[in-house]
Protein backbone atom coordinates (compact mmCIF):
# COMPACT_ATOMS: atom_id res chain seq x y z
CA UNK A 1 0.00 0.00 0.00
CA UNK A 2 1.65 3.42 -0.86
CA UNK A 3 2.87 5.85 2.19
CA UNK A 4 0.83 9.03 2.47
CA UNK A 5 2.52 11.81 1.17
CA UNK A 6 5.24 12.76 3.33
CA UNK A 7 5.25 9.66 5.63
CA UNK A 8 8.50 7.36 6.12
CA UNK A 9 8.11 3.74 5.69
CA UNK A 10 9.37 2.87 8.94
CA UNK A 11 10.25 -0.88 8.16
CA UNK A 12 12.18 -0.24 5.08
CA UNK A 13 14.34 1.96 6.67
CA UNK A 14 14.93 -0.77 9.38
CA UNK A 15 16.07 -3.20 7.39
CA UNK A 16 18.37 -0.40 4.87
CA UNK A 17 19.75 -0.04 8.36
CA UNK A 18 20.33 -3.61 9.12
CA UNK A 19 21.50 -3.82 5.49
CA UNK A 20 23.74 -1.41 6.42
CA UNK A 21 24.99 -2.59 9.83
CA UNK A 22 25.40 -6.06 8.39
CA UNK A 23 27.95 -5.11 5.61
CA UNK A 24 30.12 -2.97 7.94
CA UNK A 25 30.12 -5.79 10.14
CA UNK A 26 30.70 -8.53 7.17
CA UNK A 27 32.00 -7.38 4.70
CA UNK A 28 35.65 -8.21 3.49
CA UNK A 29 36.14 -5.24 2.67
CA UNK A 30 34.36 -3.03 4.94
CA UNK A 31 33.23 0.43 3.14
CA UNK A 32 33.09 4.03 3.73
CA UNK A 33 29.64 4.49 5.80
CA UNK A 34 29.22 8.01 3.92
CA UNK A 35 29.90 6.47 0.23
CA UNK A 36 27.88 3.45 1.48
CA UNK A 37 24.92 5.72 2.07
CA UNK A 38 24.94 8.14 -0.56
CA UNK A 39 25.28 4.94 -3.04
CA UNK A 40 21.87 4.30 -1.22
CA UNK A 41 20.56 7.44 -2.18
CA UNK A 42 21.35 7.87 -5.22
CA UNK A 43 20.06 4.39 -6.29
CA UNK A 44 16.70 5.36 -4.82
CA UNK A 45 16.57 8.18 -6.91
CA UNK A 46 17.62 6.53 -10.18
CA UNK A 47 15.22 3.71 -9.27
CA UNK A 48 12.12 6.10 -9.00
CA UNK A 49 12.94 8.15 -11.86
CA UNK A 50 15.20 5.75 -14.09
CA UNK A 51 15.47 8.45 -16.94
CA UNK A 52 15.75 11.30 -15.13
CA UNK A 53 16.52 11.01 -11.64
CA UNK A 54 20.17 11.90 -10.05
CA UNK A 55 20.99 12.69 -6.68
CA UNK A 56 24.43 14.70 -6.21
CA UNK A 57 26.92 15.26 -3.12
CA UNK A 58 27.62 18.85 -1.96
CA UNK A 59 30.84 18.09 -4.15
CA UNK A 60 28.97 16.67 -7.22
CA UNK A 61 26.46 19.71 -6.93
CA UNK A 62 29.26 22.53 -6.78
CA UNK A 63 30.65 20.73 -10.14
CA UNK A 64 27.61 20.22 -11.97
CA UNK A 65 26.85 23.88 -11.44
CA UNK A 66 30.49 25.15 -12.59
CA UNK A 67 30.16 25.45 -16.07
CA UNK A 68 31.94 23.32 -18.79
CA UNK A 69 35.43 24.41 -19.46
CA UNK A 70 35.35 25.11 -23.02
CA UNK A 71 32.07 24.96 -25.34
CA UNK A 72 29.76 22.61 -23.43
CA UNK A 73 27.97 21.72 -26.95
CA UNK A 74 31.16 21.32 -28.59
CA UNK A 75 30.78 18.20 -29.99
CA UNK A 76 27.29 18.76 -30.89
CA UNK A 77 25.68 16.02 -29.73
CA UNK A 78 23.18 15.72 -26.39
CA UNK A 79 23.28 12.68 -23.78
CA UNK A 80 19.72 11.23 -23.44
CA UNK A 81 18.85 8.13 -20.97
CA UNK A 82 16.40 6.19 -23.03
CA UNK A 83 15.68 2.57 -21.46
CA UNK A 84 18.80 2.73 -19.18
CA UNK A 85 20.95 3.29 -21.71
CA UNK A 86 22.90 6.82 -22.75
CA UNK A 87 21.98 7.23 -26.37
CA UNK A 88 24.24 9.94 -28.76
CA UNK A 89 21.51 12.65 -30.10
CA UNK A 90 23.69 14.51 -32.70
CA UNK A 91 22.87 17.86 -33.92
CA UNK A 92 22.87 19.03 -37.77
CA UNK A 93 26.46 19.43 -39.28
CA UNK A 94 27.83 19.11 -35.84
CA UNK A 95 31.42 17.75 -35.04
CA UNK A 96 29.54 14.44 -33.72
CA UNK A 97 27.13 13.88 -37.00
CA UNK A 98 30.57 14.99 -39.17
CA UNK A 99 32.42 11.92 -37.65
CA UNK A 100 29.63 9.19 -38.18
CA UNK A 101 27.72 9.16 -35.49
CA UNK A 102 23.85 8.94 -35.72
CA UNK A 103 20.83 9.18 -33.08
CA UNK A 104 20.77 5.74 -31.73
CA UNK A 105 24.35 5.44 -30.96
CA UNK A 106 24.75 4.55 -27.63
CA UNK A 107 27.72 5.90 -25.87
CA UNK A 108 30.04 3.32 -24.08
CA UNK A 109 32.96 4.93 -23.74
CA UNK A 110 34.79 8.34 -23.91
CA UNK A 111 38.90 8.62 -24.28
CA UNK A 112 38.78 5.22 -23.20
CA UNK A 113 36.96 5.20 -20.10
CA UNK A 114 34.07 3.51 -19.49
CA UNK A 115 30.85 5.17 -18.61
CA UNK A 116 29.32 2.68 -16.94
CA UNK A 117 27.95 3.92 -13.18
CA UNK A 118 27.90 7.38 -14.53
CA UNK A 119 25.33 9.94 -15.04
CA UNK A 120 23.83 11.35 -18.41
CA UNK A 121 25.52 15.12 -16.79
CA UNK A 122 28.62 13.61 -15.87
CA UNK A 123 28.86 12.15 -19.61
CA UNK A 124 28.39 15.55 -21.16
CA UNK A 125 30.89 17.34 -19.25
CA UNK A 126 33.57 14.70 -20.20
CA UNK A 127 32.57 15.24 -23.81
CA UNK A 128 33.13 18.79 -23.60
CA UNK A 129 36.00 21.04 -23.75
CA UNK A 130 38.16 23.62 -25.64
CA UNK A 131 37.59 23.68 -29.29
CA UNK A 132 40.03 22.43 -31.55
CA UNK A 133 40.62 19.88 -28.76
CA UNK A 134 40.08 16.22 -29.79
CA UNK A 135 37.73 13.64 -27.82
CA UNK A 136 37.67 9.84 -28.89
CA UNK A 137 33.93 7.97 -28.16
CA UNK A 138 33.17 4.43 -28.48
CA UNK A 139 29.60 3.72 -28.98
CA UNK A 140 27.97 0.62 -29.53
CA UNK A 141 25.27 0.67 -32.66
CA UNK A 142 22.24 -1.87 -32.24
CA UNK A 143 21.37 -1.41 -36.17
CA UNK A 144 24.26 -3.43 -37.35
CA UNK A 145 25.76 -4.99 -33.53
CA UNK A 146 29.06 -3.43 -34.35
CA UNK A 147 31.03 -1.29 -31.75
CA UNK A 148 32.59 2.30 -33.25
CA UNK A 149 35.37 4.26 -31.60
CA UNK A 150 35.81 7.53 -33.85
CA UNK A 151 38.10 10.61 -32.74
CA UNK A 152 35.40 14.28 -32.92
CA UNK A 153 37.28 17.35 -32.66
CA UNK A 154 35.41 19.98 -30.57
CA UNK A 155 34.57 23.06 -32.12
CA UNK A 156 32.45 26.23 -31.22
CA UNK A 157 29.52 24.53 -32.96
CA UNK A 158 26.36 26.74 -33.05
CA UNK A 159 22.90 24.70 -34.02
CA UNK A 160 20.91 26.28 -37.12
CA UNK A 161 17.62 27.31 -36.25
CA UNK A 162 15.76 27.18 -39.45
CA UNK A 163 15.94 27.67 -42.81
CA UNK A 164 14.19 26.92 -45.90
CA UNK A 165 14.03 25.30 -49.52
CA UNK A 166 11.60 25.05 -52.56
CA UNK A 167 11.56 21.10 -53.37
CA UNK A 168 8.82 21.60 -55.39
CA UNK A 169 7.04 24.09 -57.93
CA UNK A 170 4.73 25.87 -55.14
CA UNK A 171 6.16 24.24 -51.98
CA UNK A 172 8.07 25.68 -49.87
CA UNK A 173 10.15 23.06 -46.98
CA UNK A 174 10.68 24.84 -43.88
CA UNK A 175 13.65 22.81 -41.81
CA UNK A 176 14.10 23.07 -38.11
CA UNK A 177 16.47 20.89 -36.93
CA UNK A 178 16.64 22.26 -33.39
CA UNK A 179 14.72 24.99 -31.67
CA UNK A 180 17.01 27.83 -30.86
CA UNK A 181 16.77 31.03 -29.10
CA UNK A 182 16.88 32.50 -32.66
CA UNK A 183 15.17 29.82 -34.61
CA UNK A 184 11.78 31.59 -34.63
CA UNK A 185 12.89 35.16 -36.01
CA UNK A 186 14.57 32.86 -38.84
CA UNK A 187 11.71 30.94 -39.71
CA UNK A 188 9.28 34.15 -40.07
CA UNK A 189 11.81 35.80 -41.79
CA UNK A 190 12.51 32.77 -44.47
CA UNK A 191 9.07 32.33 -44.58
CA UNK A 192 8.19 36.27 -44.88
CA UNK A 193 10.79 36.66 -47.64
CA UNK A 194 9.82 33.76 -49.40
CA UNK A 195 6.25 34.71 -49.56
CA UNK A 196 7.01 37.92 -51.18
CA UNK A 197 9.38 36.55 -53.69
CA UNK A 198 6.97 34.37 -55.35
CA UNK A 199 3.61 32.81 -52.78
CA UNK A 200 3.40 29.24 -52.59
CA UNK A 201 0.38 26.78 -52.01
CA UNK A 202 1.85 24.56 -49.48
CA UNK A 203 4.21 23.73 -46.57
CA UNK A 204 6.54 20.91 -45.47
CA UNK A 205 7.69 21.14 -41.92
CA UNK A 206 10.44 19.18 -41.59
CA UNK A 207 11.45 18.01 -37.86
CA UNK A 208 13.06 14.70 -38.66
CA UNK A 209 16.02 14.58 -36.19
CA UNK A 210 14.59 17.66 -34.19
CA UNK A 211 15.72 17.28 -30.59
CA UNK A 212 13.81 19.65 -29.50
CA UNK A 213 15.53 23.06 -27.53
CA UNK A 214 13.91 26.25 -26.06
CA UNK A 215 10.72 26.39 -25.07
CA UNK A 216 9.84 29.83 -26.38
CA UNK A 217 10.45 28.96 -29.88
CA UNK A 218 9.12 25.37 -29.74
CA UNK A 219 5.49 26.99 -28.75
CA UNK A 220 6.56 30.27 -31.72
CA UNK A 221 7.00 27.57 -34.47
CA UNK A 222 3.71 25.50 -32.95
CA UNK A 223 1.94 28.88 -33.16
CA UNK A 224 2.81 30.35 -36.51
CA UNK A 225 0.42 27.67 -38.00
CA UNK A 226 -2.63 28.21 -35.39
CA UNK A 227 -5.29 30.49 -34.40
CA UNK A 228 -4.38 32.91 -31.81
CA UNK A 229 -5.07 31.72 -28.64
CA UNK A 230 -4.88 28.39 -29.73
CA UNK A 231 -3.65 25.89 -26.72
CA UNK A 232 -0.06 24.47 -27.88
CA UNK A 233 0.78 22.37 -25.18
CA UNK A 234 -0.25 22.20 -21.50
CA UNK A 235 1.97 20.40 -18.66
CA UNK A 236 0.59 18.38 -15.89
CA UNK A 237 2.75 17.80 -12.79
CA UNK A 238 1.97 16.19 -9.11
CA UNK A 239 1.38 19.64 -7.53
CA UNK A 240 -1.65 21.72 -9.01
CA UNK A 241 1.05 24.90 -8.84
CA UNK A 242 3.24 22.50 -11.67
CA UNK A 243 0.33 22.74 -14.19
CA UNK A 244 0.32 24.92 -16.80
CA UNK A 245 -1.02 25.79 -20.78
CA UNK A 246 0.91 27.20 -23.13
CA UNK A 247 -1.09 29.18 -25.77
CA UNK A 248 -0.64 30.73 -29.49
CA UNK A 249 0.21 34.19 -28.16
CA UNK A 250 3.11 36.13 -27.58
CA UNK A 251 3.69 36.17 -24.13
CA UNK A 252 3.82 32.13 -24.17
CA UNK A 253 6.89 32.46 -26.97
CA UNK A 254 9.37 35.20 -25.30
CA UNK A 255 7.74 38.05 -26.72
CA UNK A 256 5.83 39.65 -23.61
CA UNK A 257 7.33 43.31 -24.65
CA UNK A 258 7.96 44.65 -28.87
CA UNK A 259 4.98 43.32 -30.67
CA UNK A 260 4.64 39.65 -31.85
CA UNK A 261 7.32 38.60 -34.59
CA UNK A 262 4.20 36.54 -36.38
CA UNK A 263 2.59 39.26 -37.03
CA UNK A 264 5.19 40.23 -40.02
CA UNK A 265 4.48 36.53 -41.95
CA UNK A 266 1.60 36.76 -44.31
CA UNK A 267 -1.57 35.33 -42.61
CA UNK A 268 -1.72 33.37 -46.34
CA UNK A 269 1.32 32.29 -45.84
CA UNK A 270 0.50 30.53 -42.58
CA UNK A 271 -2.63 29.49 -43.87
CA UNK A 272 -1.24 27.58 -46.77
CA UNK A 273 -2.13 22.93 -46.31
CA UNK A 274 0.90 21.80 -44.49
CA UNK A 275 2.48 18.24 -43.80
CA UNK A 276 4.61 17.95 -40.50
CA UNK A 277 7.77 14.87 -41.09
CA UNK A 278 8.88 13.72 -38.23
CA UNK A 279 10.92 9.83 -37.32
CA UNK A 280 12.54 8.42 -34.28
CA UNK A 281 14.93 11.12 -33.42
CA UNK A 282 12.50 13.65 -33.17
CA UNK A 283 12.59 14.75 -29.39
CA UNK A 284 10.78 16.57 -27.07
CA UNK A 285 9.85 20.08 -28.78
CA UNK A 286 9.92 18.39 -32.20
CA UNK A 287 7.24 16.22 -30.83
CA UNK A 288 5.66 19.17 -29.00
CA UNK A 289 4.94 20.92 -32.26
CA UNK A 290 4.41 17.53 -34.59
CA UNK A 291 1.61 16.35 -31.65
CA UNK A 292 -0.26 20.07 -31.18
CA UNK A 293 -0.85 20.61 -35.35
CA UNK A 294 -1.94 17.27 -35.36
CA UNK A 295 -4.67 17.75 -32.54
CA UNK A 296 -5.59 20.77 -34.39
CA UNK A 297 -6.16 19.08 -37.98
CA UNK A 298 -3.58 21.95 -38.60
CA UNK A 299 -1.22 19.61 -40.91
CA UNK A 300 -1.00 16.24 -41.73
CA UNK A 301 1.83 14.36 -39.71
CA UNK A 302 4.00 11.88 -42.12
CA UNK A 303 6.83 9.57 -41.21
CA UNK A 304 7.65 6.76 -38.51
CA UNK A 305 6.73 7.34 -34.86
CA UNK A 306 8.38 9.06 -32.20
CA UNK A 307 9.75 7.75 -28.91
CA UNK A 308 8.13 9.93 -26.21
CA UNK A 309 10.49 12.19 -24.13
CA UNK A 310 8.44 15.61 -23.45
CA UNK A 311 9.00 15.59 -19.37
CA UNK A 312 10.59 18.47 -16.87
CA UNK A 313 13.33 17.96 -15.02
CA UNK A 314 13.61 20.10 -11.77
CA UNK A 315 16.41 20.36 -9.24
CA UNK A 316 16.11 20.66 -5.67
CA UNK A 317 19.07 21.34 -3.18
CA UNK A 318 18.94 19.22 0.27
CA UNK A 319 20.89 19.33 2.91
CA UNK A 320 23.87 18.20 1.48
CA UNK A 321 23.77 18.10 -1.62
CA UNK A 322 20.93 17.91 -4.42
CA UNK A 323 18.75 15.65 -6.04
CA UNK A 324 16.89 16.26 -9.96
CA UNK A 325 14.13 14.65 -11.20
CA UNK A 326 10.99 14.50 -12.82
CA UNK A 327 8.31 17.19 -11.49
CA UNK A 328 5.92 17.06 -14.92
CA UNK A 329 5.28 15.75 -18.68
CA UNK A 330 4.30 17.48 -21.49
CA UNK A 331 0.47 16.99 -22.68
CA UNK A 332 -0.76 17.96 -26.70
CA UNK A 333 -3.61 20.00 -26.86
CA UNK A 334 -6.31 17.35 -26.32
CA UNK A 335 -4.56 15.88 -23.42
CA UNK A 336 -2.36 13.14 -25.33
CA UNK A 337 0.92 12.73 -22.78
CA UNK A 338 3.58 12.35 -25.07
CA UNK A 339 6.21 10.93 -22.65
CA UNK A 340 6.46 7.04 -23.21
CA UNK A 341 3.66 7.50 -26.33
CA UNK A 342 5.21 9.32 -28.43
CA UNK A 343 3.08 10.72 -32.02
CA UNK A 344 1.95 8.12 -34.08
CA UNK A 345 1.95 9.55 -37.58
CA UNK A 346 -0.69 9.51 -40.07
CA UNK A 347 0.40 8.51 -42.55
CA UNK A 348 3.40 5.57 -42.20
CA UNK A 349 6.55 5.38 -44.28
CA UNK A 350 9.57 3.04 -44.44
CA UNK A 351 11.94 4.92 -44.09
CA UNK A 352 11.81 8.74 -43.60
CA UNK A 353 15.07 9.83 -44.26
CA UNK A 354 14.66 8.68 -48.42
CA UNK A 355 13.85 11.31 -50.86
CA UNK A 356 10.49 9.82 -51.51
CA UNK A 357 9.14 11.17 -48.34
CA UNK A 358 9.40 14.77 -49.31
CA UNK A 359 7.88 13.79 -52.16
CA UNK A 360 5.10 11.61 -50.81
CA UNK A 361 4.54 14.97 -48.86
CA UNK A 362 4.27 16.59 -51.90
CA UNK A 363 1.95 14.56 -53.25
CA UNK A 364 -0.72 14.40 -50.46
CA UNK A 365 -0.69 17.97 -50.27
CA UNK A 366 -1.41 18.42 -54.56
CA UNK A 367 -4.66 16.37 -53.94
Amino acid sequence: MAQPVGSVPREELQVLASAFQELQRSLVERPDDRALLISAIKGMVRGADPESGEYFTAEEFERYRQPAQGDAGAIGAHIRSIDKRFILVPLEDSPAAQAGIVFGDEVHAVDGVRVKGLTASAIAKQLSGEPGTPVAITYFRESTLTVHTVQVVRSAFSPRGAYLSRPAPGVVQLRVPYFATSTLKQATQALSDAWRAEPFKALILDLRGCPGGTVESTVGIAALFLPKDAVVVQITGANPESNATYRAAPEFYGWKTGGDPLADVPAQARAVPMAVLIDGATLSGGEIVAASLQDHKRALVIGRPTIGRASIQTIRPLQMGAVKFTTGYWLSPLGRKIQGSGVVPDQLVEDPQDPGTVQSAIARLSK
